[in-house]
């Protein structure tokens, strides 16, 4: 290369393809993150679809990810001794988190889904991710599956270790997703969900998506949030 060809290739300003790509990068490493590492390129793909209407073939997120240096997690996310598979309704809950973005803040969602029903039991929302997020989601699904009020994030009673379980009121198994675990939401000594919770949760969460039919970011979180509330209360209700 010639000396003037190389000061004219450092003065040249990105093209729109490099600005597109180094834009999708960031959205790849926000959705890698929220999964707790654990999405692939497939699953990105997915979500870059259902979340932002964005339709990119698998090869390019793929070429991306890797220059990126990020990666989905292999193998099942489980331990060996755990069976996956449908339980009796009431027997497991799987708690997730999940953040969505706005333009000023983002607002996470914690839910607690029943493994068997796949049905939604409880939720909560809050602008930071912490355990009482967590708790507030679960003793709403204890609440509700008490039959006394619906599952709209109330505080629970007192005596809670604050992690969202309470072994007094809540006797069934809890396990709590990889994406919960990575933003600090899960008891260390909580169960981490199988691959069967974990396809039920992302299940649940393309369903949201669909249902909110908004682009993102979304520009009000008070207004994600009541659009949240009412559609959460679309699914708690009984079939």
């Amino acid at each position: 290369m010639s000396e003037s060809g190389y000061y004219a290739w450092r003065a040249r300003t990105p093209s729109a393809r490099e600005l597109r790509r180094a834009w999708l990068t960031d959205v790849i490493t926000d959705i890698h993150r929220e999964s707790g590492g654990a999405f692939g390129y497939r699953r990105i793909g997915q979500q870059l679809l259902c979340r932002y209407g964005i339709s990119v073939s698998h090869a390019t997120v793929e070429s991306l990810m890797k220059r990126a240096g990020i990666c989905g997690r292999t193998g099942r996310l489980h331990a060996p001794d755990r069976r996956p598979g449908p339980r009796s309704p009431g027997d497991h809950w799987i708690v997730d988190v999940q953040a969505f973005t706005t333009r000023r803040r983002p607002l996470y969602a914690a839910v607690v889904l029943d493994a068997a029903s796949r049905g939604l039991m409880g939720w909560s929302t809050a602008e930071s991710a912490d355990r009482p997020l967590v708790h507030r989601a679960v003793m709403a699904a204890i609440t509700r599956a008490a039959g006394t009020v619906g599952a709209d994030g109330s505080d629970g009673a007192d005596g809670s270790d604050g992690t969202g379980l309470n072994a007094q009121r809540s006797p069934l198994a809890c396990s709590f997703t990889q994406r919960a675990r990575a933003l600090g939401c899960a008891p260390a000594h909580g169960a981490v969900g199988n691959w069967y919770d974990h396809a039920v949760v992302n299940a649940f969460w393309d369903s949201v998506h669909r249902e909110l039919d908004e682009a993102s970011p979304r520009p009000d979180p008070g207004a994600l949030e009541e659009r949240l509330g009412k559609t959460f209360d679309h699914f708690a209700r009984p079939a």
